[in-house]
């Protein structure tokens, strides 16, 4: 309390006494080239010290006597604060791979190091797209994700974690943000691209071809890419269950998760079908993969704005560290 009320008359000292240059006490506050000086009067340094004095005193008697009061105002602002910094805007820039020369709009959260990138071709008819998703793991635990949308519920999403060797990943489908999503097969399919992908015990790199992906059933058209539109992320760094299938169980995504804005306007390139070449074989689905169900998304994406994260940057700069 002492140092707040040294501060509070810093600053009053600072900005509510008026200076004048006057002759009755000699107190130097601006020496001159001349050699003379700015003085303040006796009278005048009286009303300094007396007002001072009292508003110290005033305050010091309102925060004793409604110190509750203070306390919630103090977590009034806090939170007003804390929720600005956590709605302000994310968004994509652009970020190209050094191992596969893709050219990417990529979302990067400095403080969980999760990123993912789109890669798009110029034709706006096209429903396939390249992805790339890196996060750190936690002693080869963990799993990342994106969805098609801001939110995690009805649209299509992909998940991906390390089984200890390899990167594994799958389509899921949630109905809820807490339980485990099924795995589902439709018209779509994943196509890894070697040359991005990695894994060891603390990162995961993975870069793969998304064909048929884009739909409006499965939360985001092809047409759509030709402006900014918001996709999800989720990271955990729980272990996944049985992780050598795609089939594996995905904890909650405890690391963070929540909505950016992706300008897929910005990650068309020329490029693409030379960058899609470098695609392997289609991944299979389990055996007890489900059909996804369209336009399952009740295209309100609320929920997000509970979104548990700090990542408040977005960018293809791995060293820019938000906060």
């Amino acid at each position: 309390m002492l140092s707040i009320l040294v501060k509070v008359h810093k600053v009053y000292m600072i900005f509510a006494i008026p200076y004048e240059p006057v002759k009755y006490i000699n107190l130097p506050i601006l020496n001159l080239p001349t050699g003379g000086h700015t003085s303040i009067s006796g009278v005048q340094l009286y009303r300094v010290v007396y007002l001072t004095t009292l508003f110290i005193y005033r305050l010091y008697r309102m925060v004793q006597s409604h110190r509750s009061q203070t306390m919630h105002l103090r977590l009034l602002l806090g939170f007003i604060f804390s929720s600005t910094i956590v709605c302000q805007s994310k968004i994509t820039t652009a970020f190209t791979d050094a191992a596969t020369g893709i050219s990417f709009q990529r979302f990067f959260g400095a403080k969980t190091n999760f990123g993912f990138g789109v890669a798009l071709p110029q034709n706006t008819t096209s429903n396939s797209f390249i992805g790339q998703l890196t996060f750190p793991l936690k002693n080869s635990a963990g799993w990342g994700g994106w969805s098609l949308t801001g939110d995690m519920e009805g649209p299509l999403l992909m998940a991906a974690w390390s089984d200890g060797k390899n990167v594994v990943s799958s389509f899921r489908q949630a109905k809820n943000e807490d339980d485990n999503p099924p795995e589902v097969t439709g018209t779509f399919t994943v196509r890894p691209i070697a040359q991005g992908t990695s894994v060891n015990s603390s990162f995961l790199t993975y870069t793969f071809l998304c064909e048929g992906c884009l739909d409006a059933a499965f939360g985001l058209s092809a047409a759509a890419t030709a402006s900014t539109v918001e996709m999800g992320w989720a990271l955990a760094n729980t272990a996944v269950g049985n992780p050598g299938t795609s089939a594996g169980v995905l904890g909650f995504h405890n690391s963070g998760f929540g909505g950016f804005d992706a300008q897929l306007n910005l990650a068309k390139s020329a490029e693409f079908d030379s960058w899609a070449a470098m695609a392997g074989t289609p991944l299979l689905p389990s055996a007890g993969a489900v059909p996804i169900s369209a336009n399952a998304g009740d295209g309100d994406d609320g929920d997000d704005d509970e979104e548990d994260s700090d990542d408040d940057n977005a960018g293809g700069d791995d060293s820019d560290d938000d906060d």
